[in-house]
């Protein structure tokens, strides 16, 4: 959603009246992306080779007390 510095509010799509907003008529630019940093990434990975290495454990237990 874009949002408007001059009404200080953000303007749904379904608002906008030609990229402007609807109360100031302030010309509107799309949110700018921002990128995935490194530290989620580092995250998810590590959270990925945490619960493959908990399932391992599981199947080792079960082998163990079948």
């Amino acid at each position: 959603m874009p949002w408007c510095d001059t009404c200080d509010r953000l303007v749904a799509d379904d608002e906008l009246v030609e990229g402007t907003c609807p109360t100031c008529s302030t010309e509107l630019a799309e949110p700018e992306r921002r990128p995935v940093t490194l530290r989620f990434r580092l995250l998810i990975v590590a959270t990925a080779i945490y619960l493959i290495w908990r399932f391992v454990q599981g199947v080792q237990w079960l082998t163990h007390h079948a």
